[in-house]
């Protein structure tokens, strides 16, 4: 099948199984260019990795979303203000403190197990794939746990304009309106009184001497819900349903718990939760045959580059007992690479040692339903029966 003449923001164009599609763009076109929408995009892992570990060649400073203008959070921007901004949240996401949110992690696990499908019947993504990180991010931001819910039903729509700038509908700009209203009211609760989470370290915190601006703030409060939330739920929605693909998989992990962590490297290989990110070139770059001109975007496809089948054998099968000698790329790479990495981890090590002792007899109730986004990829219906453990 030909596929020279894709529109790569078309959210259809992602849907369903899009696998073949991207081997195609990944063997025959690296270097692909999508006339729709003036975009360059790269699928190999080694070419993802360029372009992601070269800030001076490849800027973030004019966008992540091809076609729309940055906003003011630190992965829009470059050097050394972009490495202030990520200094004031290190702390928060360094091993030992991941380490002392484990019990937290885990009892929010247990109870939500405990919540979903009393009647053995469960929509897995929304009683406890999606509540799990918004709960435990939230908590970290300081959100009270009665706005949870609301404050990721405002972001859920507003994810919607990472799909590009046609995308961007008065309903999308409503949600974030108020999110960002509500945030303004936290804001002033913090400058009050302050307290021990991110948004009164935010509030107090300054860069070369001067506070955040209120947008920079916002932004900044944004990103860290939305990243902290989208790709944990999405890896583990998608990671459980190939569990439920794959039942020796399952069976496996259920007596060899200790094999959970590389399991859930696979599951996000697999899921690639986020589909790409994209950059613009501060200068001509001639590559494959081909010239970048200087303010041209470049996309990455992480999903192909990580079924990339020079880096990963057998790509297109889901093994939890994959070597991983390359690092996925679900969580970015180089000065951009996601703080939020080593906290997914934990919830998803955490989430699958406790469900896999608590629930049995897993099945789908149901056909699960997939995002259609060119942005995000993951399940937004997972139905399951199940029977709990005594």
């Amino acid at each position: 099948m030909d596929y020279s003449n894709l529109d790569l923001m078309e959210p259809a164009t992602h849907a369903g199984e899009p696998w073949q599609m991207y081997d195609w763009i990944r063997d025959n076109e690296p270097l692909y260019w999508d006339s729709h929408n003036a975009v360059w995009c790269v699928s190999r892992y080694d070419d993802v990795v360029k372009v992601a570990k070269d800030p001076d060649t490849f800027t973030s400073s004019e966008g992540n979303v091809p076609g729309l203008p940055p906003d003011p959070s630190f992965i829009n921007i470059d050097g050394p203000v972009h490495v202030a901004r990520r200094k004031l949240v290190r702390n928060r996401f360094a091993p030992k403190a991941i380490a002392k949110l484990e019990d937290h992690i885990r009892a929010s696990v247990i109870e939500l197990l405990d919540e979903a499908g009393e009647d053995g019947h469960t929509e897995f993504l929304e009683d406890v794939a999606a509540r799990l990180p918004m709960r435990v991010i939230a908590d970290m931001c300081g959100i009270p746990r009665e706005m949870h819910d609301q404050c990721r039903a405002w972001l859920d729509v507003f994810c919607g304009g990472g799909n590009g700038p046609k995308f961007v509908t008065d309903e999308v700009n409503e949600n974030f309106f108020g999110f960002a209203a509500y945030h303004f009211q936290l804001v002033e609760e913090r400058k009050a009184e302050p307290k021990d989470d991110l948004l009164s370290m935010w509030v107090n915190a300054t860069v070369d001497g001067q506070p955040l601006e209120e947008e920079a703030l916002l932004f900044e409060h944004t990103m860290m819900i939305v990243g902290g939330s989208e790709t944990t739920r999405n890896a583990i929605s998608g990671g459980l349903y190939q569990l439920l693909m794959n039942p020796e998989a399952m069976a496996h992990l259920r007596t060899h718990p200790e094999d959970i962590p590389n399991a859930a490297e696979e599951m996000l290989r697999w899921v690639s939760p986020f589909i790409r990110m994209s950059r613009t070139a501060t200068k001509d770059v001639e590559w494959y045959g081909k010239t970048i001109k200087e303010g041209e975007e470049i996309m990455m496809l992480y999903p192909a580059a990580n079924r990339d089948p020079s880096k990963y054998a057998h790509p297109n099968t889901f093994d939890i007992h994959r070597s991983f000698k390359n690092s996925v790329l679900s969580f970015g790479y180089g000065k951009h690479f996601c703080w939020g990495a080593r906290l997914a981890r934990v919830e998803m090590r955490i989430l699958f040692e406790e469900l896999l002792k608590r629930w049995d007899n897993i099945a789908l109730d149901g056909e699960p339903v997939w995002a259609e986004s060119s942005f995000i990829r993951g399940i937004v219906q997972l139905p399951l029966i199940f029977t709990r453990h005594d």
